[in-house]
């Protein structure tokens, strides 16, 4: 089943639309491509538009192929504290041009994935852009596609309440976090026209070890691709109690800057 899609035509990619706050997932149109950059600084969120813009600048594309958000937050935050990041981030997409119009008000038009890292694993003391990703000219070899997807936790609503095995970081918890995460975001592939087959790289953002699921519940959904293995990020999901989030890229190329 085709999933419904907008467009985004000055970045030249389609999107499957989330809330004002961020899409679902994004691929690109004909003839373009999904690339990825990272931060080796990961500048402060506020300053980190004005970097990626001169970036996109210079190998001549607009600040509307930015269709891909990743943020690195000091600590994990109850629903209300999210609430008031979000307000902050919705205000910086205005300002950048970073949201379309949608029935019920504007839309996100990147994906994000938005996590705390643990101390010693790169814990920032402000919210940082860790990475980005953006459409350009191109296409992959052998027919392969490109995408980007949001990342994903336990969290099926939008309250505590819908926490998958709430409080419960047991391996058989965990177990079953990861299996409706990973469910629902390759799940999401064939309505994007894209499979397991074009995924680059497997995000995996937890503080709990997987290694009692990571097999079962990680890479058997990947098939083939589980040969990439995944990036496991020492991180907590940005809400507390959720405890495990993913997402997944099929990218051109990856830049460090």
């Amino acid at each position: 089943m085709t999933t419904t899609m907008n467009t985004r035509t000055e970045g030249n990619f389609n999107y499957v639309p989330g809330s004002g706050i961020y899409c679902k997932d994004v691929v690109p149109q004909e003839d373009y491509a999904i690339a990825h950059a990272v931060f080796l600084d990961p500048p402060p969120v506020a300053r980190a538009f004005d970097a990626i813009k001169a970036y996109l600048g210079s190998i001549g594309r607009p600040m509307a192929a930015l269709c891909g958000s990743e943020l690195r937050i000091p600590e994990a935050l109850s629903f209300d504290g999210f609430g008031a990041f979000n307000d902050t981030w919705m205000a910086l997409l205005d300002q950048y041009g970073l949201r379309a119009q949608g029935g019920a008000g504007p839309l996100g038009t990147t994906t994000r994935t938005n996590v705390a890292p643990e101390p010693g694993a790169g814990r920032p003391k402000e919210p940082v852009f860790f990475g980005f990703s953006y459409t350009v000219q191109g296409r992959r070899p052998g027919g392969r596609k490109t995408f980007v997807s949001s990342g994903a936790g336990e969290l099926p609503g939008a309250g505590r309440e819908s926490i998958i095995r709430l409080g419960d970081t047991s391996p058989d918890g965990m177990r079953e976090k990861a299996r409706w995460v990973m469910d629902s975001i390759v799940g999401r592939l064939p309505g994007l026209g894209v499979s397991v087959a074009d995924v680059t790289t497997v995000n995996l953002y937890c503080v709990h070890p997987p290694a009692s699921y990571l097999a079962s519940e990680v890479l058997a959904p990947l098939g083939a691709r589980a040969g990439l293995g995944v990036h496991w990020y020492y991180a907590r999901p940005p809400i507390l109690e959720v405890e495990f989030e993913a997402d997944l890229k099929g990218t051109l190329h990856d830049t460090h800057l």
